[in-house]
């Protein structure tokens, strides 16, 4: 599945939780999806994305490949980040699914990423860990 990405700069998602004004590369999609491999699908590009960025992305202090996932927005963003989770690449990949009916499992969503990351060649080329949350860095599960 291919998705069309807007790009834009803009004070991110994830370094504005934290306070911070740094600008930020979004790179934003949506999809409507009527089936659980439409998600699947389009999880995958979202990593793929994210993968291809990652050769900008990398620094010395990176140490994780961060994905989050809002339940109550069905948006999925991945981000390479460093040991303490706050200090973010530059690049920000965001998709956002609106699925009418359709309920999306957050084990589901966990499964997709690491199955897919598993024979991902641009992911396995790097020290990255991946790591998963929900609404809060606080708490990551590691994939």
């Amino acid at each position: 599945m291919k998705l069309n990405w807007e790009i834009s700069k803009e004070s991110g998602p994830t370094d504005a939780a934290e306070g911070k004004d740094r600008e930020q590369i979004i790179h934003r999609s949506m999809i409507n999806c009527a089936s659980e491999q439409e998600v699947q699908s389009a999880i995958d590009a979202s990593i793929a994305k994210a993968c291809e960025l990652l050769e900008r992305s990398v620094q010395d202090d990176s140490r994780y490949l961060l994905f989050g996932w809002a339940a109550d927005t069905s948006t999925l963003t991945v981000v390479v980040t460093d040991d303490d989770k706050v200090r973010d690449s530059e690049d920000v990949v965001l998709c956002r699914f609106v699925t009418n009916d359709l309920q999306l499992d957050t084990e589901d969503i966990q499964f997709w990423i690491k199955d897919y990351l598993t024979t991902c060649s641009e992911f396995l080329r790097y020290s990255l860990i991946a790591a998963f949350h929900q609404n809060t860095r606080a708490t990551c599960t590691l994939l």
